[in-house]
């Protein structure tokens, strides 16, 4: 189950939920450290994710938020004893997060630290395969534009070339 602390700060949910997750035979939890009324806004709250790994320490307890790079997913797990992390928005435009996620798990140091030409090619591959799964060519590079800044965040390529790329 993956979970949001609660609704707002004035109605956390996510320790009774744990509870009852167990109760009911859930073998595993991912808590998002955010409420639903905060959407993706401030800094995600790993300190719950501690609370509720010390809540239900029968259960692997998942942590979400915040994980931008694989140096951060160690990070929450030492702070907050949590098992393992679900990606969300971090591995936009960052396909790469995932082997380093590998190596980081691995006890490696090496990322990936693509170049802007890099970038470009897997760029061109994913609006060619969404194109292909969607069946349209032109439907495909219209639905890729959202992916452009994701992709292009870290490379100083200027808001100008961001945005003539997410609307060509």
């Amino acid at each position: 189950i993956k979970m949001r602390k609660g609704i707002d700060d004035d109605h956390l949910t996510f320790l009774d939920a744990g509870r009852i997750a167990v109760e009911e035979g859930v073998t595993a939890v991912a808590l998002h450290g955010r409420t639903t009324a905060q959407h993706y806004g401030g800094t995600a709250d790993w300190d719950a994710i501690a609370r509720l790994k010390e809540h239900v320490p029968e259960i692997p307890v998942l942590g979400n938020g915040d994980i931008w790079c694989a140096d951060d997913a160690l990070r929450m797990m030492r702070e907050t004893g949590c098992d393992g992390v679900v990606v969300g928005r971090g591995c936009l435009g960052r396909p790469w997060l995932f082997a380093d996620l590998v190596n980081a798990m691995e006890g490696r140091t090496e990322r990936h630290a693509p170049t802007l030409r890099e970038v470009a090619d897997v760029m061109v591959r994913h609006a060619t395969l969404l194109g292909e799964w969607i069946g349209d060519e032109a439907r495909g590079v219209i639905d890729f534009r959202k992916h452009v800044a994701w992709y292009l965040k870290g490379f100083a390529v200027g808001s100008e070339m961001r945005k003539k790329l997410a609307v060509t």
